[in-house]
């Protein structure tokens, strides 16, 4: 399945672009589709030619990236729903069965492991040798990438579901008790907390000293970095479980009124918006003139970046909670259908 994509032109549903901008064409086509023993609704990562993504079959799966050939599998004792980091030589992941992993690379061996008192759906990031990552029970872990061994944990008031960001000294993670944390990187000590009015269940983004969040409570929040304050506030129709993505001074966020919203990120204000079939759990990302998001209503989307228009849409067979990323020139997505799905990138400027 081959599509070709004239960003300036109506080719799927609706699409507009603006008389001044260049003609980008784009080919989007259908590479693989891995299936594996149950839902994919973890985020894939990939390193070195190998891509890596976790199942509702408690298993990790490394596949090569070119052809979707399975390389090797490590299995758990439950879901895996972590977006698995690379770092140096080893792979790091949770487990809904409250371990966190430390595996080899180039086999999937195991290297170490680390015990919480809950779920780990979060997704670890990584800063100086440490890993950071939270974990049902309410405690955020600040783990040695080495070995495992504990440097630090901070309790907050409810699980932990969502990623954090780094920014200079500072973690940033929500929690199910309504707040953002900023927390020292080194020590651990609350720098900071943000409260919002409902669960805060999603990774934040960082960028130009903004932090942006959403809850819950239906809002995206604007935060200073640094101190906490309060720059703006975006009011969406339902609750935001949805990762922001910031790019070129504009924010994306999906939420569960099935929109993908994209703002100023100076001040908020709502620049386009696009409506799906069903909630967006799944943070977008994106890739030239495109943002990739998908959806519950199983399909992953290509928007165009200024106008929001439909340019792209690939209908998977099942709902999409896994975000969609961008490794070079490929695309990859999970979805409930058990299937991780592979497509080819390529851009080009000017038309035929």
């Amino acid at each position: 399945m081959r599509t070709k994509i004239l960003i300036c032109v109506a080719m799927i549903l609706l699409a507009s672009c603006r008389a001044a901008a260049p003609a980008a064409q784009a080919t989007i086509s259908f590479a693989w589709a891995y299936r594996a023993g149950d839902y994919v609704r973890g985020t894939a990562t990939v390193s070195d030619g190998v891509v890596y993504v976790g199942g509702d079959d408690n298993t990790l799966h490394a596949l090569n990236a070119d052809t979707g050939e399975r390389l090797w599998h490590y299995e758990t004792a439950d879901n895996v729903t972590s977006a698995p980091v690379v770092y140096g030589d080893a792979i790091y992941f949770g487990s809904w069965d409250g371990t966190v992993y430390a595996l080899d690379v180039e086999g999937g061996e195991l290297r170490w492991r680390y015990q919480t008192d809950g779920w780990v759906t979060a997704s670890p990031v990584m800063g100086d040798d440490i890993l950071y990552i939270g974990s049902h029970d309410g405690f955020f872990y600040a783990l040695a990438a080495e070995d495992g061994d504990l440097a630090w944990r901070y309790q907050t008031g409810g699980r932990i579901e969502g990623g954090a960001a780094l920014f200079g000294n500072l973690a940033f993670v929500g929690s199910a008790d309504n707040y953002l944390y900023a927390l020292d990187v080194t020590s651990g000590e609350l720098q900071w907390r943000y409260r919002t009015g409902g669960d805060v269940l999603a990774a934040p983004a960082v960028a130009d000293e903004t932090v942006y969040v959403g809850s819950l409570d239906r809002k995206l929040y604007a935060l200073d970095a640094a101190t906490g304050q309060l720059r703006w506030i975006f009011g969406a129709e339902h609750a935001i479980q949805s990762s922001p993505f910031v790019a070129d001074g504009v924010v994306h966020v999906g939420a569960d009124d099935g929109r993908l919203y994209a703002l100023r990120a100076e001040d908020g204000r709502l620049l386009w918006q696009h409506q799906t079939g069903n909630i967006i759990r799944s943070s977008p990302v994106g890739w030239q003139n495109l943002i990739f998001v998908g959806s519950d209503d199983g399909h992953v989307y290509g928007l165009d970046r200024e106008t929001g228009a439909l340019v792209w849409g690939y209908q998977t067979g099942g709902a999409i909670a896994a975000s969609p990323i961008v490794a070079g020139t490929r695309l990859f997505v999970g979805s409930t259908d058990r299937r991780l799905h592979a497509f080819d990138l390529r851009a080009e400027q000017g038309g035929q």
